[in-house]
Protein backbone atom coordinates (compact mmCIF):
# COMPACT_ATOMS: atom_id res chain seq x y z
CA UNK A 1 0.00 0.00 0.00
CA UNK A 2 0.99 3.24 -0.96
CA UNK A 3 1.53 6.58 1.16
CA UNK A 4 -1.64 7.82 -1.32
CA UNK A 5 -3.51 5.15 -0.21
CA UNK A 6 -2.96 5.13 3.86
CA UNK A 7 -6.87 4.58 5.47
CA UNK A 8 -7.02 7.76 8.10
CA UNK A 9 -8.80 7.31 11.09
CA UNK A 10 -10.29 9.47 13.53
CA UNK A 11 -9.69 10.27 17.34
CA UNK A 12 -11.19 12.89 19.66
CA UNK A 13 -8.63 14.44 21.66
CA UNK A 14 -9.66 14.14 25.82
CA UNK A 15 -11.11 16.97 26.90
CA UNK A 16 -10.43 19.95 29.64
CA UNK A 17 -11.18 19.19 33.25
CA UNK A 18 -14.17 21.89 32.97
CA UNK A 19 -14.99 20.05 29.48
CA UNK A 20 -15.29 16.31 31.22
CA UNK A 21 -17.33 17.98 34.15
CA UNK A 22 -19.46 19.36 31.70
CA UNK A 23 -19.94 15.70 29.48
CA UNK A 24 -20.35 14.56 33.30
CA UNK A 25 -23.45 16.75 34.05
CA UNK A 26 -25.15 16.71 30.55
CA UNK A 27 -24.74 12.87 30.88
CA UNK A 28 -27.12 12.44 34.25
CA UNK A 29 -29.00 14.97 33.30
CA UNK A 30 -30.08 13.04 29.97
CA UNK A 31 -30.30 9.63 32.04
CA UNK A 32 -32.40 11.22 34.73
CA UNK A 33 -34.70 13.03 32.06
CA UNK A 34 -34.50 10.36 29.32
CA UNK A 35 -33.94 7.22 31.19
CA UNK A 36 -32.62 5.12 28.41
CA UNK A 37 -29.31 4.62 27.65
CA UNK A 38 -27.60 5.49 24.29
CA UNK A 39 -27.90 3.05 21.15
CA UNK A 40 -24.87 0.69 20.81
CA UNK A 41 -22.44 -1.44 22.53
CA UNK A 42 -22.00 -1.29 25.90
CA UNK A 43 -18.52 -0.53 27.52
CA UNK A 44 -16.70 -0.05 30.93
CA UNK A 45 -19.00 -2.77 33.14
CA UNK A 46 -16.18 -2.95 35.73
CA UNK A 47 -15.92 0.54 36.08
CA UNK A 48 -19.55 1.22 36.48
CA UNK A 49 -19.95 -1.12 38.96
CA UNK A 50 -17.10 -0.02 41.12
CA UNK A 51 -17.80 3.42 40.88
CA UNK A 52 -21.39 2.89 41.86
CA UNK A 53 -20.24 0.82 44.71
CA UNK A 54 -18.12 3.53 45.77
CA UNK A 55 -20.92 6.22 45.34
CA UNK A 56 -22.99 3.72 47.31
CA UNK A 57 -20.66 3.84 50.18
CA UNK A 58 -19.84 7.47 49.81
CA UNK A 59 -23.73 8.10 50.71
CA UNK A 60 -23.62 6.09 53.86
CA UNK A 61 -20.26 7.23 55.38
CA UNK A 62 -21.95 10.85 54.44
CA UNK A 63 -24.81 10.32 56.90
CA UNK A 64 -22.34 8.94 59.86
CA UNK A 65 -20.00 11.63 59.56
CA UNK A 66 -22.47 14.49 59.18
CA UNK A 67 -23.82 13.24 62.18
CA UNK A 68 -20.41 13.59 64.23
CA UNK A 69 -19.89 17.23 62.82
CA UNK A 70 -20.44 20.43 64.43
CA UNK A 71 -24.02 21.98 63.35
CA UNK A 72 -22.74 24.68 61.28
CA UNK A 73 -20.23 22.62 59.59
CA UNK A 74 -22.61 20.36 58.11
CA UNK A 75 -24.41 22.22 55.37
CA UNK A 76 -20.75 22.87 53.93
CA UNK A 77 -19.84 19.07 54.41
CA UNK A 78 -23.21 17.70 52.68
CA UNK A 79 -22.75 19.85 49.74
CA UNK A 80 -18.62 18.36 49.23
CA UNK A 81 -20.55 15.54 49.75
CA UNK A 82 -23.43 15.96 47.23
CA UNK A 83 -21.15 17.24 44.87
CA UNK A 84 -18.58 13.80 44.76
CA UNK A 85 -21.46 11.72 45.09
CA UNK A 86 -23.05 13.35 41.43
CA UNK A 87 -19.33 13.33 40.24
CA UNK A 88 -19.47 9.48 40.66
CA UNK A 89 -22.95 9.14 39.15
CA UNK A 90 -21.84 11.56 36.55
CA UNK A 91 -18.92 9.04 35.14
CA UNK A 92 -21.42 6.21 35.30
CA UNK A 93 -24.02 8.28 33.05
CA UNK A 94 -21.09 9.38 31.00
CA UNK A 95 -20.01 5.69 30.28
CA UNK A 96 -23.36 4.48 29.54
CA UNK A 97 -24.24 7.17 27.46
CA UNK A 98 -21.76 7.04 25.02
CA UNK A 99 -21.52 3.23 23.83
CA UNK A 100 -19.40 2.16 21.01
CA UNK A 101 -21.26 2.51 17.65
CA UNK A 102 -21.09 0.65 14.74
CA UNK A 103 -22.31 1.27 11.16
CA UNK A 104 -22.12 0.27 7.28
CA UNK A 105 -19.11 3.03 7.24
CA UNK A 106 -17.50 3.35 11.07
CA UNK A 107 -16.95 1.70 13.88
CA UNK A 108 -16.57 4.44 16.48
CA UNK A 109 -14.79 3.36 19.81
CA UNK A 110 -16.09 5.63 22.34
CA UNK A 111 -14.76 5.80 26.61
CA UNK A 112 -17.55 8.36 27.30
CA UNK A 113 -15.41 11.27 28.51
CA UNK A 114 -11.60 10.58 27.53
CA UNK A 115 -11.63 10.45 23.82
CA UNK A 116 -13.06 8.15 20.74
CA UNK A 117 -11.43 6.70 17.99
CA UNK A 118 -13.06 6.34 14.78
CA UNK A 119 -12.07 3.29 12.85
CA UNK A 120 -12.89 2.73 9.05
CA UNK A 121 -15.59 0.10 9.06
CA UNK A 122 -13.91 -1.81 5.65
CA UNK A 123 -10.50 -1.55 7.88
CA UNK A 124 -12.06 -3.92 11.16
CA UNK A 125 -11.31 -7.30 9.83
CA UNK A 126 -11.50 -9.47 12.60
CA UNK A 127 -12.65 -8.92 16.36
CA UNK A 128 -11.15 -11.90 18.93
CA UNK A 129 -11.48 -11.65 22.71
CA UNK A 130 -8.19 -11.11 24.77
CA UNK A 131 -7.38 -10.60 28.40
CA UNK A 132 -5.08 -7.39 28.31
CA UNK A 133 -4.12 -4.56 30.76
CA UNK A 134 -2.79 -1.38 29.48
CA UNK A 135 -1.64 1.44 31.71
CA UNK A 136 -3.25 5.20 30.60
CA UNK A 137 -6.78 6.38 29.89
CA UNK A 138 -8.28 7.05 26.97
CA UNK A 139 -7.06 6.55 22.99
CA UNK A 140 -3.05 5.78 23.93
CA UNK A 141 -0.55 3.96 22.20
CA UNK A 142 0.17 0.35 23.47
CA UNK A 143 3.93 0.37 25.22
CA UNK A 144 6.57 -2.75 23.65
CA UNK A 145 3.57 -3.58 20.59
CA UNK A 146 4.69 -1.45 17.78
CA UNK A 147 1.09 -0.85 15.33
CA UNK A 148 -1.10 -1.01 18.57
CA UNK A 149 -3.45 1.43 20.54
CA UNK A 150 -6.09 1.02 23.00
CA UNK A 151 -8.99 3.01 23.66
CA UNK A 152 -10.76 2.86 27.16
CA UNK A 153 -11.35 4.39 30.06
CA UNK A 154 -9.67 1.77 32.41
CA UNK A 155 -6.45 -0.05 31.92
CA UNK A 156 -8.42 -3.46 31.66
CA UNK A 157 -8.95 -4.70 27.72
CA UNK A 158 -11.00 -7.57 26.78
CA UNK A 159 -11.35 -7.55 22.63
CA UNK A 160 -8.74 -7.10 20.00
CA UNK A 161 -10.00 -5.45 16.59
CA UNK A 162 -7.60 -6.78 13.73
CA UNK A 163 -6.87 -4.54 10.97
CA UNK A 164 -5.89 -4.28 7.89
CA UNK A 165 -4.98 -2.14 6.12
CA UNK A 166 -3.75 -0.47 9.08
CA UNK A 167 -5.35 2.73 10.12
CA UNK A 168 -3.41 5.86 10.47
CA UNK A 169 -4.09 7.40 14.14
CA UNK A 170 -2.91 10.46 15.44
CA UNK A 171 -2.91 10.61 18.98
CA UNK A 172 -1.73 13.90 19.80
CA UNK A 173 1.18 14.01 21.68
CA UNK A 174 1.85 10.75 21.63
CA UNK A 175 2.23 10.41 17.97
CA UNK A 176 0.88 9.01 14.86
CA UNK A 177 0.52 5.50 15.29
CA UNK A 178 -0.42 2.87 11.48
CA UNK A 179 -2.22 0.60 13.61
CA UNK A 180 -2.70 -3.18 13.13
CA UNK A 181 -4.45 -3.98 16.21
CA UNK A 182 -6.82 -1.57 18.58
CA UNK A 183 -7.99 -2.80 21.94
CA UNK A 184 -11.04 -1.86 23.42
CA UNK A 185 -13.24 -2.70 26.26
CA UNK A 186 -16.98 -4.33 25.45
CA UNK A 187 -19.92 -5.58 28.07
CA UNK A 188 -20.72 -8.45 25.68
CA UNK A 189 -18.41 -9.63 23.02
CA UNK A 190 -20.88 -11.52 21.73
CA UNK A 191 -23.09 -7.99 21.23
CA UNK A 192 -19.86 -6.29 19.44
CA UNK A 193 -18.98 -8.72 16.61
CA UNK A 194 -22.93 -9.23 15.81
CA UNK A 195 -23.04 -5.32 15.66
CA UNK A 196 -19.53 -5.72 13.28
CA UNK A 197 -20.91 -8.19 11.05
CA UNK A 198 -23.15 -6.97 8.01
CA UNK A 199 -25.37 -9.33 6.81
CA UNK A 200 -23.50 -10.89 3.64
CA UNK A 201 -20.01 -11.60 4.68
CA UNK A 202 -20.00 -13.19 8.07
CA UNK A 203 -17.15 -15.41 7.86
CA UNK A 204 -15.19 -11.67 7.69
CA UNK A 205 -15.08 -11.37 11.48
CA UNK A 206 -14.49 -13.85 14.21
Amino acid sequence: MTARERVTGGVTARPTKAGIARVWAGSLTAVLVRGRPGPGVRHSAELRQAVLALVAMEAVTTVLVSSMLPPGVRPVHAALELLLILAGLGVVAAVVRHPHEVDAERVLLRTGFLGDVTLPRSSVRSAVPVVRTVAGRGPRPVPGEAGAVACSVGGSLNVALHLSPPVRLDLGRAGVVDAATVYASVDSLPAFTAALVPAVGRREIS
